[in-house]
């Protein structure tokens, strides 16, 4: 198939290089036309003017009349110069015209010889004609011209030798050396004039190629125009599903958010009954229970207070989904100030290390930015070997976002997990080993969510927790602040007293 198409554009290329040719072709014929036209006139009276100034009058006896070269060169002159010169304005660029041009031509140069008497310097006009004629760049021509100049110059040669050679005997190598000339130059211009179409051909081909490359490029361009134009019709096309999908999906959370909501809030009561009335019931009867059903009793007592705790973190959850937010401005180093505070005690506990970056001010909620940071300091806090938590708190930003960051010296986690641990209720341990209902760091990813940020892990086992999380960058300046002036980190120790 590609050979076959190429074989095609070639085709094409070689009608078209056909056509540039021809083309160049009949744009010289017609100019050289015009060209011989005007200079056909020209010669008619520079022809007439000679026969005036060489031999204006002829005498007989006391009567005096105009020279016979005179009215030759009127009359005959009119006469070889009219058919060249109307059939140039009339038919220019036709075979049959050039042709005829050369006979005039040609016819021409024999009367100028004529009334010189011979002149062998008249001869020369000869040579300059068939130039001239190159001129056509036709080698067919040139014959024609040749072929008249050897007619005339061997009739009258042989008839009136004194009107061509200007001496009374003629010779038979006189017109074999003139002729010898002749076709010497038509041998010269037909190779100057192969050359020159040569030339004229390569030219043509040469613009073919070109015409036909901007053709290919043309076609090309407005090929791929067209896909882009599809490809913008379809990414608008896909944005306005997608906008559409998420309006979709925005309304389903909300309505999910609502459900969680009334669900947990609408079982908050049967739960604290059923925890109220086993602990009652294991009150009353504690001394009538062998030690199965007191451990039995206690699996449902744990349970209904497992079922408690769950149905409080599930309303936290919505209540960050669907709770309004402000958006102020806000001093992250004061969120950090109040997490810190409600974890004195744990850090106490932990003798925990914590090292802090100077935060910047954003625009947020400060509430729920303070619980964000609460919760990824007490993920640090919880998930320690026997080693004091070393926790560092960073802080980097660029033109668009801050970077923020809690980072601990943990028991870390297998990176596979790095997306699973935001989804609610997902934890990587049995609820004995740490204590937590799971949902701690999906509050974390929404809250980030809702302040058009991103949240993720990057770690590995045993070797600690990095969170990071991105807000983007406020058009404020940050206020003064006593706690963080000085150097750009500042270090806290609490420890155990």
């Amino acid at each position: 198939m590609m050979s076959t198409a190429t074989a095609v554009s070639d085709a094409g290329d070689r009608r078209r290089a056909d056509a540039l040719y021809r083309a160049q072709q009949s744009l010289i014929h017609h100019r050289t036309d015009r060209l011989f036209a005007a200079l056909m006139a020209i010669q008619w009276f520079a022809g007439i003017a000679a026969a005036l100034w060489i031999s204006p009058r002829t005498w007989s006896g006391a009567i005096s009349e105009p020279h016979l070269h005179v009215w030759a060169a009127i009359l005959l002159g009119g006469a070889i110069t009219a058919l060249p010169v109307l059939l140039a304005w009339q038919r220019p660029g036709s075979v049959v015209t050039r042709h005829v041009i050369a006979i005039g031509q040609m016819l021409t140069s024999a009367l100028l010889i004529h009334l010189t008497g011979g002149r062998i310097e008249t001869h020369f006009h000869i040579f300059g004609s068939l130039a001239f004629l190159a001129c056509y760049r036709d080698w067919r021509v040139l014959c024609t011209a040749t072929i008249v100049v050897a007619a005339d110059h061997g009739l009258r040669g042989w008839l009136w030798p004194e009107s061509v050679y200007g001496v009374i005997a003629g010779a038979p190598l006189r017109l074999i050396e003139h002729a010898g000339w002749v076709v010497f130059e038509d041998l010269f211009l037909i190779v100057t004039i192969r050359q020159s179409l040569a030339d004229m051909r390569r030219n043509a081909d040469h613009q073919a190629q070109l015409e036909s490359t901007n053709t290919r490029i043309e076609a090309e361009v407005a090929r791929r125009t067209e896909e882009l134009r599809q490809a913008m019709d379809d990414t608008a096309r896909a944005s306005r599903q997608l906008i559409e999908a998420n309006k979709v999906l925005e309304e389903q959370n909300k309505e999910l958010d609502q459900f969680t909501y009334v669900a947990s809030h609408d079982l908050q009561e049967p739960v604290r009954k059923l925890v109220s009335f086993s602990r009652l019931l294991e009150q009353d009867i504690d001394g009538d229970l062998n030690e199965d059903a007191k451990r039995d009793l206690q699996f449902i007592v744990d349970a209904a207070k497992r079922m408690r705790t769950l149905v409080q973190a599930l309303l936290e959850l919505s209540r960050v989904g669907r709770s309004a937010m402000k958006h102020d401005p806000v001093d992250l180093n004061h969120c950090v100030d109040d997490a810190l505070e409600a974890l004195e005690l744990k850090i106490d506990e932990t003798g925990a290390v914590i090292k802090r970056d100077r935060f910047p001010v954003v625009i947020g909620d400060q509430t729920m930015l303070t619980q964000l940071l609460q919760n990824l300091i007490s993920n640090a806090l919880k998930f320690t070997e026997e080693a004091a938590p070393e926790i560092r708190l960073t802080a980097t930003g660029d033109e668009d976002h801050w970077t923020l960051g809690v980072r601990d010296n943990g028991i870390g986690m297998k990176s596979e997990y790095a997306e699973r641990i935001f989804q609610p209720f997902q934890r990587l341990h049995n609820r004995g080993e740490y204590e937590g209902t799971g949902i701690g760091l999906s509050i974390c990813k929404k809250t980030v969510q809702r302040h058009s940020g991103q949240i993720w892990v990057e770690s590995d086992i045993g070797r600690g927790a990095h969170f990071r999380f991105t807000l983007p960058v406020a058009d404020i300046d940050p206020p003064g602040s006593d706690r963080n002036e000085g150097d750009s980190a500042v270090e806290l120790e609490l420890a155990t007293c």
